[in-house]
């Protein structure tokens, strides 16, 4: 029977995914030792952490079942669960343990250096009381890793997990997760190896396998699960234990699919790739296999999709960011073969965008904008005052903001401000949960000049990574074609940078005075942008004058990206 496992359609969750939650800090300098590494980019990782996100991205309903600290790390791990669409019900705060981390290394083809820094951290405090059977039964599957089982506590919290989400009706996965460092078989320093013979991490593991429904593992992770240096003794051994779906990962090569009462594996197409980072490929792996296991998709579905979802994110800089949506996944596999370039496709990278940084439609907010400048320059030059005037003016507003803000909460809230005169509330806004977004042009200028003199990545990249970029930029489809030529070149070069940075950009699309307001300017200018490859995470115009103009904007963003969110200029309200 190559047909995946019956799942009780009415339970709300599909997969409940515990053990290992923490922050992955990536060297940014690709083929350095980390020794030499100068700079790291931070991302949400951990076994079951990454399988969270991967299947929550693929369409799937999963939730977090672990421990975080109350430290600043484990805040960020639980807001971008939360972020990504997990539930975090099951995640408890500790705040007497500190949230792991680790340090990893991309040094194609094959070397990638990992540090976990987990001494007693926070993932490994599950306690067996944390597991909620009114939860359990509202799931379909819980996922647990090897790694988890690798302290006598955590052995019994997982014991009893099992049990539980048996007694429940869930079926039981278990990624193995390998992991010999965590185990205390190898150096501490030494994360990157990934087998060493082991009878007592056998012995913990086999008592599990009888209760599983599926598991998943590599070459030297069904080894240790399975007792023997010899992959064919230790499949053996392994179905001698258990009726469970058997999943072999072998890289490049796909996997093999072992289903309970057969010998004949089953496989699916690879999909060859060169590769940039092969950490946390066997996490989008099994999202990609979870999210048609669990859907109740053919075997060589679930393999096809488990390859499809390792390859694109051996391509890119970490694990959890790298994983893709539901869309993404199906473009990729359907395009593969006719496109040679297809990982620099502009639309894998749109959707990938779009996976990333989340659906603008989906997270509707109010804006007060006070980002002006040249309007309030002029005010005073007009009644003779001093430009200090403006900050104190600034920051009246913004005191009226946070009194709205702090009663208003059916909708999210943001405010536009620049850095001239609005520096001190962009320091006191810094740890609030409202939205910031703050301009990058030098006001009034035309064409566009940036605010900054210095390099505009470094400049963006010194900004907090939660403000989002607005842009204001004049253009017209009657531009003569070298000021067109000029504004656009800027917009792609700040566009390139905030897709590199993962910053929102805001574009507020002004038509320049004394030229065609009327028609089909605005949806021709932003077609213009569509075609220049720029997608805008939001776009700020002035509302159409009528219907048919409303429906001219609407078929450009129907036919370019549909998801693109929208905010109306209150200039005439």
């Amino acid at each position: 029977m190559n047909k995946s496992h019956p799942f009780d359609k009415s339970r709300p969750f599909d997969l409940i995914c515990m053990g290992r939650v923490a922050v992955d800090f990536y060297a940014d300098q690709i083929h350095s030792p980390l020794e030499h590494a100068q700079s790291f980019s931070r991302y949400l990782g951990g076994c079951a952490g990454n399988i969270s996100v991967g299947t929550s991205r693929l369409g799937l309903k999963s939730a977090m079942f672990s421990c975080v600290g109350t430290d600043d790390m484990g805040v960020f791990l639980r807001n971008q669960l939360q972020f990504e669409g997990v539930d975090t019900s099951l995640l408890r705060s500790t705040p007497d343990h500190l949230t792991g981390l680790v340090v990893l290394g991309v040094s194609p083809p094959d070397r990638f250096p990992l540090i976990f820094y987990r001494e007693n951290c926070a993932d490994m405090q599950i306690r067996p009381q944390d597991a909620d059977p009114d939860f359990f039964r509202q799931a379909k599957a819980l996922q647990f890793t090897g790694t988890g089982v690798s302290t006598d506590s955590m052995a019994e919290a997982t014991r009893h997990a099992v049990d539980t989400a048996k007694d429940c009706g869930c079926a039981v996965i278990l990624d193995i997760d390998y992991r010999p460092v965590l185990w205390g078989l190898t150096e501490a320093g030494d994360g990157e190896s990934r087998f060493v013979a082991s009878e007592q991490v056998t012995r913990t593991l086999q008592p599990f396998l009888s209760q599983l429904d599926l598991i998943i593992g590599t070459e030297e992770e069904v080894m240790i699960a399975g007792g023997s240096e010899s992959l064919e003794k230790a499949l053996e051994k392994i179905r001698s234990i258990s009726n469970a779906v058997v999943v072999l990962k072998r890289g490049e090569k796909g996997c093999e699919v072992y289903p309970a009462k057969s010998e004949t594996p089953v496989s699916a197409r690879p999909f060859p790739i060169e590769v940039l980072n092969i950490l946390g490929a066997g996490d989008a792996f099994a999202s990609g296999f979870l999210r048609g296991w669990l859907r109740g998709e053919s075997l060589q579905t679930c393999a096809l999709w488990g390859n499809a979802n390792g390859a694109l994110t051996v391509t890119r800089h970490g694990c959890s960011p790298s994983m893709a949506s539901f869309e993404e996944l199906q473009y990729f596999i359907k395009n593969f073969d006719q496109d040679p370039n297809i990982l620099e496709s502009p639309k894998l990278l749109q959707l990938h965008q779009r996976t990333v940084m989340g659906q603008p439609r989906k997270h509707p907010m109010l804006v007060l904008a006070f980002d002006h400048r040249a309007q309030f320059q002029e005010t005073c030059q007009q009644l003779d005052l001093s430009e200090e005037k403006i900050p104190e003016f600034k920051e009246l507003v913004f005191e009226g903001f946070r009194k709205v803000e702090s009663t208003h909460s059916e909708q999210p809230l943001a405010i536009l401000v620049d850095p001239q005169y609005g520096s001190k509330i962009l320091e006191e806004s810094a740890y609030e949960a409202f939205k910031i977004g703050v301009p990058i042009e030098k006001a009034g200028i035309f064409p566009t000049e940036w605010l900054c003199e210095e390099d505009l990545y470094q400049h963006l990249q010194a900004r907090p990574s939660e403000w989002f970029v607005k842009l204001l930029w004049k253009f017209h489809p009657d531009l003569d074609e070298s000021a067109k030529k000029i504004q656009m070149n800027q917009l792609k070069r700040l566009d390139a940078v905030c897709r590199d940075l993962d910053r929102r950009l805001m574009l507020e699309l002004i038509l320049p005075e004394g030229m065609d307001q009327q028609g089909e300017c605005l949806a021709q200018s932003m077609a213009e942008v569509y075609q220049a490859q720029v997608y805008p995470f939001w776009w700020k115009i002035a509302a159409p004058a009528d219907q048919n103009e409303w429906e001219q904007v609407t078929r450009i963003l129907d036919k370019h990206d549909p998801q693109a969110g929208v905010i109306l200029l209150g200039k005439n309200a």
